[in-house]
Order: structure tokens, then C-alpha cells, then sequence
């Protein structure tokens, strides 16, 4: 490989047909005679011709182009830079790249397919490039690839290793040594190409097509048996009656043929726009393609600077290279699941070990930037979330708190055998007639910057992961992630997040990312046993990494400070003075062993046991964890139901409990 490309600014570039190639568009498109069609085939033999005969009509007379080239040189900041590849010579880069004005934003290469282009990345930039102290922005740069677009063409055997040289080393000159990118159709195995050469060190991969077959018998057995027993719904397996089967001639013919289908698009217009045309039209998932979106479409390809015909060469290239087989790598992937891409199968079966993230999307396809711009944006960021229990689980609440029964109590128990009675009595009562869900709910939407996302755990398949992230406006600050224990939840870092996320000239600040563990607050739980520390660990892990954090530090309570336990320092203990305040704490741990432990025996051998009568009693469940939050503070001076906004309280913690177990 070549030296590392020397920094430098591109060169502003705005598109600029000629006139006279335009004027020769036109006089091409005034030549074409109409065609007969068999009745009544509809789109079933392709393009109609009723279509082909309104959009060639608007193209020749109606459609200005100079108005969509002005709108988009406007629009896009573009520039052309020379990139040297290894073996092929220097090729004139044209690209898109829009920064954003937040401290830390993240470096992202979009790359397109075919057929699209460059202008893929037009709905998305303005969101992914936008301030908010909620999710992560990015610097993003859009190349159009070597043959598309404004770029120039490359020679034979240009293969995929070398579009993902192109786009590498186009990072490097601006300056972009770590990066993440996003590609589809051909720019999935150009991605993924580029985290095998390059490693996790420099990139990772997000993709909107994840090109794995279904399970073989030989390579993966259990996910070959699981696979053909396993039922999908109808929006799994709609894709098998659609593009994936019946455009894989499509492929075949650019793949093998990309030549002679290149001289019949480099001279008719009109075949250049029935083919794009129809794909745009069956790749989507029903959107309402306008016609001058269509034409804007292929008159990128009509006017591209090395000629449309040069886009077919990549895949020529890339099946006699043997380079279509997706690259194995261990940097993270993640993946939206969009319902109509043409190459899709059920979630189930699109598995790797590097794979983090699996959202699911209800509508979408092959384009999925410019369909569902939102959408893919949300994937590459994080889902926002709200808490929103219903007025169902409310009003059952309500119901089952009426009918508490309490059992008597001895006389001057105190707090020796449990919660006392009479605070039991005054929180019941409290819960059930005064306390207001709804103005908590509010204010902890209102406070926390909220997120799902699903993340996959061998074995164990994907969960929907609720948690807290909130950004610092710090450059250089250090992504820390809080992980709770029991009898807490995401709540235990309302009151540390301000002051975590802070400027200041004394201390460091910190992103900061507060999950709920699977099973606690809005985390789906895991539906097979087995699902131990490291699958918790392995969570929080995938967890950051899919939010673009390689490094981070942790802070975990409760069961959590097992993991970093060590008997070192239970041995070392016998040799040191202890201080007052160490006294203290051995005191409290004695007790804590002596009469603080009984429901931990019985939460690590019983759980399920116990948590019918939780799950059933929200009376039980309040003294289960009232016990706790008085015995296991330091004095804290907890309120039946704090008002005031930033603070925790008890019953607020008990409703979120009791709420996700109704």
C-alpha cells in the first residue's frame, strides 16, 4: 500500500453541464419512436408504457434540469479531489461534504450503489449533521463513486478492494483519521471491505443491506434447523414475492454482460431510464417517486462525466474477482431490517458475531436514505424514547391497590422485622389516591434524554434496549456508562447527569450513557436462562460500541461490582489500620450479613417464586423496595412523593417497577 494521502482542501465544485450536452439530450429524446405493449400486463413485464410515455414527455419537454442543478449546488457542498490508487493511477474524486458545528461530531463516509448516487445522501445530510445534546452529529462526506456521478472513470479490474482504497484514502486527505460509514446495494461490500483492510482502529460498518443467505446445514447447524422450523410473519418472508427473486437477472446481466448493456444505455436515453425507473420504482417500498425526481435521477447518470455506461463496471469487476462474498471482520455492523430491500431475509438468519445492532423498520427499501430518510438517520443514531405506561395499566393499578388486605403487626416491631406497618399503610394510601403518575412520567421524559435500540446477544437473540444518553458539549469528553443495580433503575442517574455532562476548567466532563439492564425499566428481559454477568456485560458493551464509543469507562453498583472483584484485596484487609469511617463500614456490612441478606438468598434461588407475588401484589412490591431504600441509605431523608423536579422518589420508583410488571 501507498503512503497515507497528504491533508489537503478539496476543490470547490459545482456541476455544470454544457449546453451543448444538454441541447444533445433533448435532440436524442425528440428521435424516439413510441412502441407497442401486450394488453393488459401492467408492470408485470416492467416499465408500462403509459409511464414510459409520460415521463420521456416531460423529460423532452417539461423537465429543467439547469433549475435541479442550480437547487442542487445549492444544496450540497461539493468538492473534487485526486485520490491515488495503488496500481491504477490518480482518479478525480467528486464528493459531498457537509460539517457539523457540533464539538466532536463523528466522521461518517456514505457510500452509494447502484442505481444511485451522490444525491442518496440529500434528505439525510441536514439530520445527521444537526446540533442536539441528545444524540451524536456527524461531519459527513458523500463520494460519487469511481465511473458515477462527477467522478472519473477507472480502468479494468478496478475491483471492490479498490473503491474501498478510493474511499479510505479520500478520509484520510481530509483529515478523518477514524471514521464510520453507511453504504447499501454495492456500497455494502465497499464497507465492509473497508473495515477487513483497514480494521476497527479506523472504521465501522452500518449497512442497509446485509447480503446473508439463510443458514446451510454444514456451516451453521443449529441456525440451519432453528431457521427452517421457525414461523415468520408475513413481513419477514413478503420480500421472498418480490425484488430479491424476481430482479436476481438483473445482477446476473450487469455482472457478465456490463459491457454490451453499457453501449445501449451510453446512447438511449430512453433505455437509461426505463432501467433506473424501473428499479426505483420496484426497490421502493410504495414511495411516491414525482417525475422530475425520477429525471433528476438518471440525468445524473446521462451527464456524468465518464458516461452511464462506466456505473456497470463494478460489478463486472466484483463477481470476477471473487469479491462479492461480504468480508469477514470483527468491527461492529450495524443493520437496519428495511421490509422491501431486494436482498433481505428474516432477522434470524442475518447473524455475525461483530453484528450490534438490528433495528426493524415497518416500511422501506433498496433506497432507504432517500425513502425513509428519518428512519435510517434514527439507525445510525438511536430510537427516542418516552415513557408512556397506558391508563390500562394505570386504572389496574388503581384497582389492585384498593383491595390491599394488611396483616397485623406485632407490638413495637419498629423496623427489626421489615417495613413498618404504618409507613406500608401511609404509601398505599398515598399511591392509590394522591400521587400522580402522569406528572412524573412528564417530568422524567422532560429530563432524560431517552433511547432504544436492539442489541444482539449470541444465543440469546436481539433485545430492545432501553437508556439514557446524554452528550457533552466538551470536546474531548469521556463517554462513561452507568449501569444499575437492584432495587434501582435508570432513575439513580437523574440527579449525576447534570454534573457529569458539565463544562468545567477543574474537572473532566463525561458523555454519558445510563442503560436499563434487560428485565429493569423499559428493557425487554431475556426469554431463555442462562443470561448471566457476561451477557450483561456483553449488552453494555455492544451497547457502546453501536454509539460510536471504542473507549469508555464504567461505574456500576449493587451485583454490578462483581464483575471487577478480586480476592486480593479481601487478603490485603488483614495487614492495614482501619480509619473510623472503615470501622463503620465492616459494622454495616456485618449486619448486612447477619440481617440484611435474606432476600438476596432468596431473590439467587427463587426468583420466579418471588416474582409471581411481586408481579401480582403492587403492596408487596412497595415494601420489598421501600425496605430496601430506607435500610440501604445513609439517612436520606426519602419523601412519600418528591415534587420537586431533578430528585428521585420512592413512590416513583416503586410505579416504574410496578408498572412494567403489569
Amino acid at each position: 500500500m501507498s503512503s497515507n494521502p497528504p491533508l489537503q482542501p478539496g476543490r470547490p465544485f459545482k456541476i455544470n453541464v454544457p449546453e451543448e450536452k444538454v441541447a444533445a439530450l433533448k435532440e436524442k429524446l425528440s428521435y424516439i419512436r413510441d412502441s407497442e405493449e401486450l394488453a393488459d400486463v401492467g408492470r408485470e413485464y416492467g416499465i408500462s408504457r403509459a409511464d414510459i410515455q409520460r415521463l420521456l414527455a416531460r423529460w423532452r419537454d417539461g423537465y429543467d434540469w439547469r433549475k435541479y442543478e442550480r437547487e442542487l449546488n445549492e444544496e450540497l457542498p461539493q468538492y473534487k479531489k485526486d485520490i491515488y490508487v495503488d496500481s491504477f493511477g490518480t482518479l478525480g474524486i467528486h464528493y459531498v461534504e457537509k460539517k457539523s458545528e457540533v464539538k466532536g461530531a463523528i466522521p461518517l463516509l456514505f457510500v452509494h450503489g447502484w442505481p444511485g448516487s451522490f444525491i442518496e445522501v440529500r434528505k439525510i445530510l441536514p439530520l445527521l449533521t444537526q446540533k442536539s445534546t441528545e444524540y451524536p452529529s456527524f461531519h459527513v462526506v458523500a463520494l460519487s463513486l469511481p465511473g458515477y456521478g462527477f467522478s472519473s472513470a477507472p480502468r479494468k479490474k478496478f475491483s471492490i478492494t479498490q473503491y474501498a482504497e478510493t474511499g479510505h484514502k479520500l478520509m484520510l486527505s481530509l483529515g478523518y483519521e477514524e471514521y464510520v460509514t453507511q453504504g447499501g446495494d454495492v456500497g455494502f461490500f465497499i464497507t465492509r471491505r473497508m473495515t477487513k483492510t483497514y480494521g476497527g482502529q479506523r472504521t465501522k460498518a452500518h449497512s442497509t443491506l446485509l447480503e446473508i443467505s439463510p443458514p446451510h446445514l454444514s456451516g451453521s447447524p443449529w441456525l440451519y434447523f432453528v431457521n427452517t422450523l421457525t414461523r415468520y410473519a408475513a413481513t419477514k418472508t413478503d420480500h421472498l414475492d418480490s425484488p430479491t427473486a424476481q430482479n436476481a437477472d438483473d445482477l446476473r446481466e450487469r455482472s457478465t454482460l456490463s459491457q454490451t448493456d453499457g453501449h445501449g444505455i451510453a446512447t438511449s436515453p430512453l433505455q437509461l431510464l426505463a432501467w433506473i425507473y424501473e428499479k426505483l420504482l420496484k426497490w421502493s417500498d410504495s414511495y411516491p417517486w414525482d417525475d422530475d425526481e425520477v429525471l433528476t435521477w438518471v440525468s445524473i447518470y446521462w451527464f456524468s462525466a465518464a458516461g452511464p455506461a462506466a456505473s456497470l463496471a463494478v460489478y463486472y469487476e466484483m463477481i470476477r474477482a471473487g469479491d462479492r462474498a461480504p468480508a469477514k471482520t470483527t468491527v461492529p455492523l450495524g443493520r437496519p431490517y428495511f421490509p422491501r430491500e431486494v436482498l433481505n431475509i428474516p432477522r434470524l438468519s442475518a447473524k455475525t458475531p461483530n453484528l450490534v445492532s438490528v433495528e426493524e423498520a415497518s416500511i422501506g427499501g433498496h433506497f432507504a436514505a432517500y425513502e425513509k430518510p428519518q428512519e435510517l438517520v434514527i439507525d445510525l443514531r438511536h430510537r427516542p424514547f418516552e415513557i408512556e405506561v397506558t391508563d390500562e395499566q394505570l386504572d389496574l393499578l388503581k384497582k389492585k391497590l384498593a383491595l390491599t388486605t394488611f396483616p397485623d403487626e406485632l407490638e413495637d416491631a419498629g423496623r427489626d422485622y421489615g417495613a413498618p406497618l404504618a409507613d406500608l399503610k401511609r404509601l398505599v394510601a398515598r399511591w392509590q389516591d394522591g400521587y400522580d403518575w402522569r406528572k412524573h412520567e412528564k417530568e422524567l421524559n422532560d429530563e432524560l434524554p431517552q433511547f432504544k435500540k436492539e442489541i444482539h446477544i449470541g444465543g440469546f437473540g436481539d433485545l430492545d434496549i432501553h437508556f439514557v444518553h446524554k452528550t457533552s458539549e466538551v470536546e474531548g469528553a469521556i463517554p462513561l456508562l452507568f449501569v444499575h443495580g437492584w432495587p434501582g433503575s435508570f432513575i439513580e442517574a437523574r440527579k449525576i447527569l447534570p454534573l457529569l455532562t458539565q463544562a468545567s476548567p477543574d474537572h473532566p466532563s463525561f458523555h454519558v450513557v445510563a442503560f436499563s439492564l434487560p428485565g429493569y425499566g423499559f428493557s425487554t428481559a431475556p426469554k431463555k436462562k442462562g443470561f448471566d454477568i457476561a451477557q450483561y456485560a456483553e449488552v453494555g458493551n455492544k451497547l457502546m460500541l453501536s454509539l460510536g464509543y471504542e473507549e469508555y469507562v464504567t461505574q456500576g453498583g449493587d451485583w454490578g461490582a462483581h464483575v471487577s472483584f478480586t480476592p486480593w484485596v479481601y487478603l490485603s484487609s488483614f495487614f492495614k489500620k482501619y480509619t473510623p469511617a472503615e470501622v463503620a463500614g465492616l459494622k454495616r456490612t456485618e449486619w448486612f450479613q447477619k440481617e440484611g441478606r435474606g432476600y438476596n438468598l432468596e431473590q439467587s434461588t427463587q426468583p420466579q417464586t418471588l416474582g409471581y407475588s411481586l408481579a401480582d401484589s403492587p403492596s408487596g412490591l412497595l415494601a420489598w423496595i421501600y425496605e430496601k431504600l430506607v435500610n440501604w441509605t445513609d439517612g436520606y431523608p426519602w419523601e412519600d412523593d418528591e415534587s420537586e423536579f431533578n430528585s428521585s422518589s420512592s413512590i416513583t420508583e416503586q410505579a416504574i417497577n410496578s408498572c412494567i410488571l403489569l
